[in-house]
């Protein structure tokens, strides 16, 4: 991947580590021209540094320096500690991380891999001074006068591994929005090729998760399945690409779509799966720590439960209950309340309508029933919860007794999972 530079660049700053040869140091200062010099020094070859500017002054070579010195070139952290501190001094100077160039090729050992260490990943460019000829049959040092610049990209920009390590935690965190931003970014890089494929497959899975998460379906279908189709074509072309592992798990969200689609009309009518989706979105807002998000899903799934039951026993909405359609001995009590919308017609809030459901003998009304007082603490924990009438965050341990209440009945699937990429390490 290296190769020869024909044409200098200029960058502002250059950090460069110093050993026991001269004419490396001194080829790369000439070569590249940098304002501003850190030198990388051990105790002993930090003597050098006065050598090198004087002759580079002679050939009318000038910039600033500064020296950061390791007090063991042998000691591979002491290395990397003082490293890391080049690497500051370098963007103190306040230049953008493209315009600092780290040159590795002297010092001792741990001197070298530290720098590259330190600063590997940061968006710097790197060179490298070789030889067209070494001593000892080639395995020494390079001969002088046959020095030769080697410049590379930063070896974590030419495989995207800080951005894909970024995607990895962000599909980790539910975070699709910034997973768009990172891969869009990588997009712009990588326009053909097998990453670029990738990245165009991440992208679109992100894009179609953000609008699972924000309920709406009909989008997030259209993106996975799209993101699918092309995947699959991708990874029978070439089955090691990056990613391929992802064919499986869209696969299955985009069967759980279609299914949640037909069993919905177009997800236009409550169903029992939507309750299951409900609930898995509650699951993963309590994985980030958002209680409150949880619990006011938790309270949805619980409506959306009873909403679904009513749909299925009666064929009509909550909202708009026909009187007929209600056992005599509640409709009295509704009128009551204030249930009654306009005349032989009722609008039944979430209680009500478990006990409509129990007095028909429906599973889900006969168990809220008999859990009524547990059932009242769901009611109770949205109702205080910050995102609703209250002023107390809810904790981990109430969302996690109401779900194991609401699983108590409601239908909980672990098998509604989204992709989890994995990162480059």
């Amino acid at each position: 991947m290296a190769e020869p530079v024909t044409t200098p660049r200029v960058p502002k700053v250059l950090i460069l580590s110093v050993g026991g040869s001269l004419e490396p140091i001194t080829t790369s200062i000439q070569h590249h021209h940098a304002q501003h010099v850190v030198f990388f020094a051990s105790e002993q070859s930090v003597e050098q540094i006065g050598t090198i500017k004087a002759i580079l002054h002679a050939q009318q070579v000038t910039f600033t320096n500064e020296n950061v010195i390791v007090r063991d070139a042998q000691d591979l952290t002491d290395c990397y500690a003082q490293a890391l501190v080049c690497t500051d001094r370098a963007l103190g100077k306040g230049c953008q991380p493209s315009e600092v160039l780290v040159d590795f090729t002297g010092g001792t050992k741990p001197m070298s891999a530290a720098l590259a260490l330190a600063t590997v990943g940061r968006g710097f460019t790197f060179s490298y001074v070789g030889g067209s000829e070494r001593t000892k049959t080639g395995l020494g040092t390079v001969v002088t006068g046959t020095e030769q610049l080697l410049e590379q990209v930063d070896p974590f920009q030419f495989f995207a591994v800080q951005e894909r390590r970024k995607i990895a935690l962000y599909f980790e965190r539910y975070q699709f929005e910034a997973a768009q931003t990172v891969l869009a970014g990588l997009l712009e890089r990588y326009t053909a090729g097998p990453l670029h494929v990738a990245f165009v497959m991440l992208h679109q899975v992100a894009q179609g998760y953000a609008a699972w998460e924000r309920f709406q379906y009909e989008e997030a279908l259209r993106v996975l399945k799209q993101a699918f189709r092309s995947w699959c074509k991708a990874v029978e072309a070439n089955p090691t690409i990056l990613y391929a592992e992802a064919c499986p798990v869209i696969e299955h969200n985009v069967g759980w779509l279609e299914q949640l689609k037909t069993h919905t009309n177009h997800f236009r009518q409550p169903h029992t799966d939507l309750v299951a989706d409900m609930i898995a979105n509650a699951e993963r807002r309590a994985e980030e720590g958002k209680y409150d998000d949880a619990v006011v899903r938790l309270y949805r799934a619980l409506e959306l439960a009873a909403q679904a039951a009513i749909f299925r026993r009666l064929g009509c909405e909550t909202s708009a209950v026909p009187a007929t359609q209600i056992p005599e001995a509640l409709q009295k009590d509704f009128v009551q309340r204030g249930y009654e919308s306009q005349p032989g017609t009722f609008q039944l809030p979430l209680e009500a309508s478990y006990r409509v459901l129990a007095a028909l003998g429906e599973p889900e009304g006969v168990h809220f029933l008999e859990r009524q007082k547990d059932m009242k603490k769901i009611q109770s924990a949205r109702n205080f919860s910050m995102l609703a009438h209250g002023l107390n965050p809810t904790t981990r341990e109430a969302y996690d007794s109401l779900h194991a209440l609401i699983a108590t009945f409601l239908p909980v699937r672990s098998d509604l999972c989204f992709l989890r990429v994995a990162g480059p390490d």
